[in-house]
């Protein structure tokens, strides 16, 4: 019985990660600082902020460089109440394109998915 609890608490991590991610990179260019929370801590190419500094600062910032994301790569494993998704993929910066990897944490609360942590690296 315990089998079939995780084996359905993977499933559920599966697909609510996948849904997270194509929403995610889908809105980056407009509205993804719905999904960061005051308390987010978000670690992005070595540089640490919280949600707040990031949404506010950095964030406006990096949408109108970053303008397409290709995901090539994803996983993910239920942490808990928590969801873990590690991406990673092909980023246009300008006029280049570049490789990234991306770590997420991400809780479900009413319906809405939310970031807890999130890492990003250029690789």
């Amino acid at each position: 019985m315990e089998a079939q609890s995780d084996q359905r608490a993977v499933t559920q991590s599966i697909n609510s990660a996948e849904r997270f991610v194509e929403n995610y990179y889908r809105s980056f260019s407009k509205t993804v600082g719905k999904f960061y929370q005051d308390s987010t801590k978000v670690i992005w190419n070595g540089n640490g902020f919280g949600g707040t500094q990031f949404k506010t600062e950095v964030l406006p910032q990096l949408q109108s460089t970053l303008t397409s994301f290709e995901v090539h790569g994803l996983d993910t494993h239920p942490v808990g109440d928590n969801t873990l998704v590690a991406v990673s993929g092909v980023v246009r910066m300008d006029s280049k394109k570049m490789q990234f990897a991306q770590t997420f944490v991400i809780q479900r609360n009413g319906g809405l998915t939310y970031i807890v942590s999130d890492a990003f690296r250029l690789v």
